[in-house]
């Protein structure tokens, strides 16, 4: 029985490590952005169910199934060098991913608009899913964005000699206990939060323009979706009843 605890013990602690050599951060924003990918799939009006729009050509779904492809290989991709420890590729090619998906969120809010004027009863409650969707992925997607400008980022707890992006409170002040503090990604993630819902800045103040000009776009999408898109659903159901 010893014997037993001190194998399980012994393997426990080489995951342990093998999962710390190769970025927890990293196996992180890979799964991040393997739920993105999910959220973005299970959209209702995209153009593989396209539920909220009519006559959809076969070009149309061709394209579609090629982005699903592209999805899967760049999801693939990731894991694969994740496992091999290939940080800086791996970093390259989840900036290459998060644009891809940046792109498919702008999409999915265009598409969405152009749907409202027509839109029906019927359709408002797949639509009210919809911009649930779509305002958990704005939320994963500008996270990751945050957390890919602001050092020390991929290097993680080494030192990184970059200015920052975005001003902590831990950053901004002397606090007990937060000597050593670097950001992590689930302040990155309470970023992307804060951003989404309150339109602006909250307790984190952004301090290059890249950091600022992405906040104005995740805030627009916001807007967008959650006032707009929402507000407009919830007419068409109260007319309805």
């Amino acid at each position: 029985m010893t014997i037993k605890f001190a194998h399980l013990a012994e393997t426990r602690t080489n995951v342990v490590r093998f999962v710390r050599d190769r970025g927890v951060s990293l196996a992180l924003i890979v799964l991040v952005l393997y739920f993105v990918s999910l959220m973005q799939e299970a959209v209702t009006y995209t153009l593989v169910l396209g539920r909220l729009s009519s006559g959809q050509s076969q070009d149309l779904h061709l394209v579609a199934a090629v982005l699903t492809a592209v999805r899967s290989v760049f999801l693939l991709s990731m894991i694969g060098l994740w496992l091999f420890s290939r940080r800086r590729a791996l970093m390259r090619v989840i900036v290459i991913a998060n644009a891809l998906f940046t792109a498919g969120l702008l999409a999915h809010t265009a598409f969405l608009l152009e749907v409202l004027a027509g839109l029906s009863s019927s359709a408002a409650n797949e639509l009210i899913t919809d911009v649930a969707l779509m305002a958990a992925a704005n939320i994963f997607i500008f996270s990751i964005w945050y957390w890919i400008i602001d050092p020390p980022g991929v290097i993680e707890s080494e030192p990184d000699p970059r200015p920052w992006a975005f001003l902590f409170p831990q950053r901004g002040s002397a606090l007990p206990g937060y000597e050593a503090w670097h950001p992590r990604y689930a302040d990155y993630l309470f970023l992307g939060f804060t951003t989404s819902f309150a339109f602006s800045p909250t307790d984190t103040a952004p301090l290059n323009r890249t950091a600022k000009i992405l906040m104005v776009l995740q805030s627009a999408i916001s807007v967008v979706t959650l006032t707009g898109i929402a507000s407009s659903a919830i007419n068409v159901l109260g007319g309805a009843g």
